[in-house]
């Protein structure tokens, strides 16, 4: 069984598909870092085959249906047990609490939108896949979290469509960039037609008139989703923090980094994958 012959299941109740020890254990299996990387990936092609999901399974006292066979974040929460994005985690702790509004661009299954709500924050998760959107609705609902709104759109500069590439071993790293499809990730990629959309056009149609929190991981195009909505929205709305991805930082047509800090932008926080900016009061 390939990974994309996962069958994804958003409707039975969650505790459906329980992840038996020899699951878990083959998947710790193909995590495993002290293993070469070309090992490793010999490993957890196989045990993709034999273990795609889905299974229903807990991490940091959230529900989660995963597909690991098909996606980064299931596979780690799968064999770690825990939610993969610790040190961001730690970083954004103190800015959610109850009464904030955190945006969550990039959503992915909900690692950040499911935290952020877990805390009291009002969400907006946005996943610009349709497949992923529907796991991350399942998620949602599953944690019984009333106060997190979904939209399934890609950000972009203007209203439009764009092609989403897509890796079936990894759905959480869909790009709207063609270029990051080769090279060090290329892959087997395909192309999914998806509507795009201005962000702050999203935050007025789910009747959002402030950002407090804007976490943004879409795989090079976070340049394109933040730099026109801070351009072209007053200062008084900006988001008090922005969690950028810059890992693909290469893949920008404009280096955000050194815009940000142009705004009034201060790093408040850096990861291997992630900087936290904050605006000063």
């Amino acid at each position: 069984m390939s990974a994309s012959a996962a069958i994804m299941d958003t409707e039975s109740p969650f505790g459906t598909y329980k992840a038996e020890g020899l699951v878990r254990y083959a998947w710790k299996l193909a995590d495993r870092h002290d293993l070469s990387a070309s090992l490793r990936k010999r490993i957890r092609a196989l045990v993709a085959r034999l273990f795609t999901g889905p299974y229903d399974t807990e991490a940091d006292g959230l529900k989660f249906r995963i597909y690991p066979g098909q996606n980064y974040d299931d596979r780690k929460i799968l064999a770690k047990g825990r939610l993969p994005e610790k040190d961001e985690h730690k970083l954004l702790r103190p800015y959610l609490m109850p009464g904030i509004t955190f945006v969550d661009v990039g959503a992915n299954i909900g690692s950040y939108t499911l935290f952020a709500a877990s805390r009291g924050a009002q969400v907006l998760a946005v996943e610009a896949n349709p497949e992923t959107a529907r796991k991350l609705a399942f998620n949602i609902k599953a944690n019984g979290l009333d106060q997190v709104k979904l939209a399934g759109v890609a950000i972009g500069e203007t209203e439009g469509t764009l092609s989403l590439w897509l890796e079936p071993s990894n759905c959480g790293f869909a790009t709207l960039v063609e270029d990051l499809t080769t090279g060090e990730w290329a892959g087997d990629w395909s192309p999914k037609e998806v509507a795009v959309r201005p962000l702050a056009d999203v935050l007025a149609e789910q009747g959002l008139d402030k950002v407090d929190v804007l976490k943004v991981d879409v795989e090079g195009f976070e340049d394109r989703v933040v730099l026109p909505f801070l351009r072209n929205t007053d200062r008084s709305a900006w988001p008090r923090v922005i969690m950028l991805e810059t890992n693909c930082r290469p893949h920008w047509a404009e280096d955000c980094v050194s815009e940000l800090e142009t705004l009034g932008y201060r790093a408040a926080g850096v990861t291997n994958d992630n900087t936290v900016f904050e605006l000063p009061a």
